[in-house]
């Protein structure tokens, strides 16, 4: 497979932040690792990054952000 990214950008209706969203595919759990970590470390805009799975790649555009913005406002509230 070939690498590929993808780079969105979503809003949070009711905050209005903005949140970049890159999304990868064909990269090494240790290549994708030191990405964010090379982003975070150089303070770079927030960003929610993710990669293609079998279930997301059946997904349209619009409803894998939807659905990456939902798991995110998850996690943000643990």
């Amino acid at each position: 497979m070939k690498k590929r990214s993808d780079f969105r950008e979503i809003k949070q209706s009711n905050k209005e932040e903005k949140y970049k969203v890159i999304i990868l595919a064909g990269f090494s759990d240790k290549q994708v690792h030191s990405l964010i970590n090379l982003y975070k470390k150089n303070k770079l805009p927030k960003t929610i990054f993710a990669t293609v799975t079998n279930k997301s790649k059946e997904f349209k555009l619009k409803t894998l952000l939807k659905e990456l913005k939902r798991e995110h406002k998850a996690i943000k509230n643990i």
